[in-house]
């Protein structure tokens, strides 16, 4: 078919079809979508809430928990420890279906009745303060955190150690303080877009660098300030008079470095070893289009925080999975999922299901592990599941419902609990019309005990009393960072910043995250031109190391990038960026 322009019954703007994705609808037999791409994929978002607990009561147990959903969650919720033990069972709360009830509608108040886990933390050691965790130990306030130890209020952390303060530090990262987007690094802080490097400080865009400081784009380089090369003794003389011990000294550090970060030209998108791709933030993937933060892509689309995916579209969050369609947290070899929540463990062939474990054919369940030809949790023979679950498609394409994801009110959170009002703020009016609920979030009611600008300024000053104290948050709640406006410095954390020469933190952990995430571009795609002035003064600052291949005049090709109008940055092609770094 040929590519065909709708309009999205969401929010009215225009989208296109490709032809392409026609042929995928086709594959899998689901009808094309009626609403664009960023609507599609804030309704999946609605179901993720990665960082946001609360304190409430198991609905089953009546044990005390700590819970991603808010005691006035709806739906049943219960002790992550009862829900994956072996008295919980699925089963008896199945229900059959009802012709005469639309099926979200059904499927909502089914769902409700099925106990939810508190926490999806599982096969990990001293981790109960943390959420979607697996195979880690120590950890503490971490979240989308797997097969990683001692780990500190750190997002997306994967096979790595002793990280504090991180957002996505993964393949055997250790050692490191306030990094963003890193892979393989150690002994480190505030690197950015790094990737092998160590016993470095404030780093973008290097790779395979030790002892560097205050560098951008460099490649294999030692002993080096500012992308200039130094002696060792130089070297380090430099680094001791910035007294990166004290939170002045830190301060002024990262303040500089960001000015410097302006200075030097960026990548227009950061696409890495990926051929015919569209997006940014792309490692090792090809064919592709209109994919965000993934690696190992092959012909997929429309995919945010993703890796290891095969003819894959409309996907938030997942991994190892195939032929996957209108889904979230689908992983672990699973194959052709459609509209599911949280589908895994090599689940195939289901659609319409929440929380699956190795399932198979399987349409409205929630819940079961290891089950097959089940209908809102009723098991059933073959022939019978596959008539049944005719009639059910057939009323759903009726009713319309066929080929879109749940409705925004079927979500257990507040639109402003989940990562939905990260990537697409909305106001508290719009979720409500939408059916959502808005959290307000609970006044703690803390005294502080000391204020964080009366927090010594050096690391060797802070004595172990520290941990009894309740320090008031620097933006004390007057900012748009779920601000918790006092927080505590934990033993672990303590020994942390000490055995890393570190001062202690001025803002409260939610503060810390909404600071590291300005660092993300927006996952949308804007023209611009290269900036690069051939022989002149790019931004009146950055003059080139070499002739380009456009001569000495102003380059000016036409360009995309995701890197914000108002950023300040100067942006360079992908032919110019290489001619000076490379």
């Amino acid at each position: 078919m040929n590519s065909e322009k709708k309009v999205c019954q969401n929010c009215q703007k225009n989208f296109i079809i490709e032809s392409n994705d026609f042929s995928f609808y086709e594959k899998i037999k689901v009808p094309p979508p009626t609403w664009c791409p960023d609507c599609r994929c804030a309704r999946r978002m609605v179901h993720r809430n990665e960082k946001n607990l609360h304190k409430r009561t198991c609905d089953i147990t009546g044990k005390n928990i700590i819970s991603i959903y808010r005691p006035d969650c709806p739906y049943t919720i219960c002790d992550k420890d009862y829900y994956f033990s072996d008295d919980f069972d699925p089963l008896k709360y199945g229900q059959e279906y009802n012709t005469n009830i639309k099926f979200f509608e059904q499927f909502y108040e089914f769902a409700k009745k099925v106990p939810f886990p508190s926490l999806f933390v599982r096969n990990s050691l001293n981790c109960e303060y943390n959420q979607d965790m697996g195979g880690a130990s120590n950890c503490y306030l971490c979240f989308r955190t797997h097969d990683s130890q001692n780990m500190l209020y750190t997002y997306r952390g994967n096979h790595s150690a002793y990280c504090t303060d991180c957002f996505q530090a993964v393949v055997q990262s250790e050692f490191l303080y306030e990094c963003v987007n890193v892979i393989t690094c150690s002994n480190s802080k505030f690197l950015h877009n790094c990737e092998k490097c160590s016993d470095s400080a404030f780093l973008y865009n290097c790779s395979g660098c030790v002892d560097c400081f205050m560098c951008i784009n460099i490649r294999n380089k030692q002993c080096c300030f500012k992308n200039e090369q130094y002696s060792r003794e130089d070297y380090k003389k430099i680094l001791d008079s910035y007294n990166l011990s004290t939170y002045e000294g830190q301060q002024k550090a990262l303040t500089e470095f960001e000015e410097y970060i302006k200075e030097n030209p960026k990548r227009n998108l950061s696409i890495f070893r990926s051929n015919n791709v569209v997006g940014d933030n792309i490692f090792d993937s090809k064919d592709s289009k209109n994919v965000w933060n993934v690696r190992d892509l092959e012909n997929c689309s429309y995919i945010w925080d993703s890796f290891n995916f095969k003819d894959c579209m409309d996907t938030y969050s997942g991994a190892k999975a195939e032929l996957i369609y209108e889904s979230t947290a689908t992983t672990k070899g699973s194959s052709n999922c459609h509209f599911c929540v949280r589908v895994h463990s090599g689940s195939r062939d289901c659609e319409y299901s929440w929380f699956l474990q190795n399932c198979s054919n399987c349409f409205g369940c929630v819940g079961l592990r290891n089950k097959e030809y089940c209908i809102f949790n009723i098991q059933y023979e073959k022939n019978e599941y596959e008539k049944l679950l005719s009639e059910i498609k057939s009323k759903m394409l009726e009713d319309k419902e066929y080929g879109e994801f749940f409705p925004f009110y079927t979500s257990p959170f507040p639109y402003n609990d989940t990562v939905a009002n990260e990537y697409f703020p909305e106001s508290e009016e719009w979720a409500k019309e939408r059916g959502m609920k808005w959290g307000s979030f609970e006044e703690k009611n803390y005294k502080s005990t000391i204020s964080s600008e009366n927090l010594p300024n050096d690391i060797k000053d802070v004595q172990d009393s520290i941990l009894n104290e309740i320090i008031t948050c620097a933006h004390n709640g007057e900012c748009a960072h779920n601000c918790t406006k006092a927080y505590r410095i934990v033993a672990d954390e303590l020994a942390f910043y000490r055995r890393r020469n570190l001062p202690l933190p001025r803002e409260c952990p939610n503060c810390r995250y909404y600071r590291r995430l300005d660092y993300r571009n927006p996952t949308v795609l804007r023209e611009t031109v290269c900036m690069c002035e051939g022989e002149g003064i790019s931004n009146g600052v950055y003059k080139n190391t070499v002739l380009h291949q456009h001569g000495a005049g102003f380059c000016g090709k036409n360009i995309n990038t995701t890197i914000r109008d108002d950023s300040g940055f100067l942006i360079y092609c992908e032919e110019c960026y290489k001619k000076e770094v490379f």
